[in-house]
């Protein structure tokens, strides 16, 4: 805590955005999570989709970092992913000795359906919100995340 002329004691009522920053992620997560499992998917599912979809082909090693997913559960879930038609694991044609996993046009198809389903939570959860002020808060998670979430942390 930091120390100085504030006091590090919260008055009754006033909460801390750190707390509320936590509320939400917990709503949004839980939001979220609904709507995938209404399609029979999982939020580490989607991330990985997503994230493929984002960036192309990776080695497991790079989709593991990117996505803070230990390896030996990233295993798992890339084989039940596989075992779907999701994505597919090929030879890096640079280096023979490791694989890249990417998606399939069925790994796409599903993203597009598991997006839709996210962005359905989204407008729910921030109805509150004028399109203006959903840009401006948008824009400011991305600063936040840009900051928080640089090289080397856990985000």
């Amino acid at each position: 805590m930091k120390t100085g002329a504030h006091s590090t004691t919260a008055p009754p009522g006033d909460q801390r955005l750190v707390l509320l920053m936590v509320r939400l992620a917990r709503t949004a997560g839980y939001r979220l999570g609904q709507a995938l499992t209404a399609m029979e998917m999982r939020t580490h599912e989607f991330a990985v989709l997503n994230h493929l979809s984002e960036s192309g082909p990776l080695s497991q090693q790079e989709l593991g970092r990117a996505l803070r997913i230990n390896p030996s559960n990233l295993v798992g879930l890339l084989d039940l992913l596989e075992a779907d038609g999701l994505l597919v694991r090929v030879r890096d044609p640079h280096d023979r000795r490791r694989h890249l996993v990417e998606l399939t046009a069925a790994g796409r198809h599903r993203l597009l359906r598991a997006c839709e389903a996210a962005e359905d939570a989204e407008d729910d959860l921030c109805s509150p919100l004028s399109k203006g002020e959903r840009e401006q808060l948008r824009a400011m998670l991305e600063r936040l995340v840009g900051h928080a979430c640089g090289p080397g942390s856990r985000c």
